[in-house]
């Protein structure tokens, strides 16, 4: 096998491998899709996928993206029960500006009519 086949079965690998770095997660969006790659270590990036941009409550969104993997740590489901009361405030806060920042539905313009 050459070194090069070697390097790319070793990029592969650690692709597949989830990233351990400090900052490991991001958000996308409609027209937003950031590399699911680190740069750092190559491992895979945590994703979180919204339905829209989250406009001004950005900056709480990726405040609490830290506070996520922590309730996630590598399982599929989140595990509230690890989070401090702070830390569920904080998301909790996140998730709100999260809602607020949807645009409205054809179902909501209705009902307000």
């Amino acid at each position: 096998m050459s070194l090069q086949n070697r390097i790319s079965q070793l990029e592969r690998r650690l692709g597949a491998l989830p990233c351990t770095c400090p900052h490991n997660a991001d958000l996308s969006w409609p027209g937003y899709e950031p590399d699911p790659s680190c740069p750092t270590c190559g491992g895979e990036r945590l994703i979180y996928p919204l339905t829209h941009h989250p406009r001004g409550g950005e900056p709480l969104i990726r405040a609490a993206l830290p506070i996520l993997a922590k309730a996630y740590n590598g399982n599929h489901r989140a595990h509230l029960d690890r989070l401090t009361d702070d830390e569920l405030d904080q998301l909790r806060r996140a998730l709100v500006a999260i809602q607020q920042a949807a645009p409205p539905t054809p179902a909501s313009k209705a009902s307000n009519s």
